[in-house]
């Protein structure tokens, strides 16, 4: 060969090749996924926490300035609005709102936007994380495909707020990757991508910190390493250091808020909702009959127990090692909200589990090979691709709107009567006061003690102009539900628009008893005492409301 010519390196062809693989099978799924989910741009909110978090907050979230303070504040906080609901703290969540807004104000397109983004990117990170982990170029985008198209990846993406769980995806398998390099070849970038990210999901959402037991579980079972956080021992210091800036942050950001039930209470709350988690293993195989309010009925667990059968005989192929490591990945990110009461079996919160269970069908030795052939297994899985791809394409339309949401959580879940009383408000809201009422009584057919049903049939009632027909309603809600300030309010206007209003006083007060943040009644205290004389009265109720309203100033 001539002199200054040099000889092509053997390795740089097959590099270049792997990586346009890569890249075009990434970016057929990323395609996957805008067809799947693209019509969710023209969707609007649901009402289900997007009219707190959003549409209520776009005075905070529109002003980029206020960046810095949603560290500094509850999940659930309106800039504002009295509240004491302070029990979560996800502040990555809130931030990822405020970048939307400055795009898409108080509109919703830029929201289910990026929630179809950050769908794309778990999708591809799970690609990229299954061939780090010796999967085959086709196993490893199977497998990602499954997981892109899987029904109960639904809620998470066509919903507002599920992004929650795919920002948390997205962190823990950046975390992953970044331990793999750390573990195999103790690349420096690897520890700070690992550290990095897990504080990331830290502040993403509360069920991040069970991240720790799962590293321990992948080093120790995956990687054959048990030595090898002796090795690096500065790196558990790490993880306790970060969750303690986490833990000390979230405590002063949540000061105040409700009280934390003792431990005996999470025990017995657990172990009743502990048949979720047989509920959430027969979704994960069997994704048929999705609601957005889910409950666990026999059918529910039955399906449970044969799809933890089916999952057995599946992975049973891979080493043991590290089929307990998949297995424990769908079950420990599952175990947190199980200790939160009276809460529905929510499909989003199958998502990061579902991570697992895809890495695990990546490493069958039956879809192994860079080269496609055809096989049962693969047969298998593009039935399966298909058959989900065609039930997620159903499911999607479930958040087009309001109604068409809380009107699909009526049918086949315990959460009816509930679901009930959100159309009728919905109705209400669409100036359909009959039909509204309908749906109140609908719901006090199935359980007589719904919460806000006698309240709101009520109101519907008053708004009708049947204001005599309403009281009855108001004191049955008293019944069922002593502390429901707003019942206790509105008996109290009840008797105000009667002329009686000194009859009102006594509900009012006990409305701010149950609600001391329920402005509308020290208005009417302050209104009545005005007029009847009663300077200091007035002047007290006056005193205790400014205070509030300081407090939401300096907030």
């Amino acid at each position: 060969m001539a002199d200054g010519q040099r000889t092509p390196q053997p390795l740089e062809a097959p590099v270049r090749i792997a990586n346009l693989a890569f890249v075009g099978l990434g970016g057929v799924l990323v395609l996957v996924c805008l067809l799947l989910f693209g019509q969710t741009v023209g969707f609007g909110f649901v009402r289900a926490d997007d009219a707190d978090l959003i549409t209520g907050n776009q005075a905070f979230l529109s002003e980029l300035s206020n960046a810095p303070r949603v560290f500094l504040r509850s999940y659930f906080e309106v800039d504002g609005e009295l509240s004491n609901l302070e029990t979560y703290y996800r502040p990555l969540v809130v931030l990822s709102f405020m970048v939307d807004a400055q795009f898409d104000g108080g509109g919703q397109a830029a929201y289910h936007a990026t929630n179809i983004i950050l769908h794309a990117i778990v999708v591809v990170l799970l690609f990229g994380l299954a061939l780090r982990l010796g999967a085959g170029r086709y196993a490893a985008f199977g497998a990602a495909l499954l997981f892109a198209v899987h029904p109960l990846t639904v809620q998470t993406v066509s919903w507002i707020v599920g992004r929650n769980d795919s920002l948390l995806a997205i962190f823990a398998l950046l975390s992953l990757i970044g331990l793999d390099a750390a573990v195999r070849d103790k690349r420096a970038w690897g520890f700070w991508l690992h550290l990095v990210t897990f504080a990331l999901a830290l502040f993403t959402k509360e069920t991040g910190i069970v991240l720790l037991p799962a590293y321990g579980l992948i080093v120790w079972l995956w990687y054959d390493r048990v030595g090898f956080y002796r090795e690096v021992r500065w790196l558990p210091w790490s993880y306790f250091g970060a969750a303690g800036v986490w833990m000390a942050v979230r405590h002063f950001a949540l000061a105040g808020g409700e009280v934390s039930a003792t431990p005996g209470e999470s025990l017995m709350t657990f172990a009743r909702n502990f048949p979720q988690l047989l509920a959430y293993f027969g979704k994960a195989v069997f994704p048929v009959s999705l609601n957005v309010m889910p409950s666990v009925d026999p059918r529910a667990l039955g399906l449970g127990v044969v799809a933890v059968g089916v999952l057995g005989v599946t992975l049973r192929r891979l080493p043991t090692r590290q089929m307990a490591v998949v297995l424990s990945w769908f079950v420990l990110f599952l175990l947190p909200p199980l200790v939160v009461p009276n809460l529905p079996a929510y499909e989003h919160r199958t998502y990061v589990p579902l991570l697992g269970l895809a890495i695990g069908l990546s490493q069958l030795p039956s879809l192994a090979g860079n080269q496609w052939r055809w096989t049962g297994s693969r047969y298998v899985l593009v039935a399966l691709t298909i058959v989900f791809g065609v039930l997620t394409l159903r499911h999607v339309p479930t958040f087009h709107d309001p109604l068409t949401f809380w009107v699909s959580a009526t049918r086949n879940t315990a959460y009816a009567p509930i679901a009930h009383v959100n159309v009728g408000r919905i109705l209400e809201e669409l100036d359909q006061p009959g039909q509204a009422a309908a749906e109140y009584r609908m719901a006090l057919a199935i359980d007589p003690v719904t919460p806000k049903a006698n309240n709101n049939l009520g109101v519907t009632l008053m708004t009708q102009g049947r204001r005599e027909l309403a009281l009855p309603y108001f004191e049955r809600e008293l019944e069922v539900n002593p502390t429901n300030a707003e019942a206790h309010f509105n008996i109290g206007l009840f008797h105000a628009v009667s002329g009686r209003p000194a009859d009102g006083v006594p509900h009012w007060e006990a409305a701010l008893h149950h609600n001391p943040y329920f402005v509308p009644a020290y208005e009417q205290l302050i209104d009545y005492y005005g007029q009847s004389a009663n300077p200091a009265k007035r002047d007290e109720y006056q005193e205790q409301l400014d205070v509030l309203l300081q407090r939401v100033v300096a907030r």
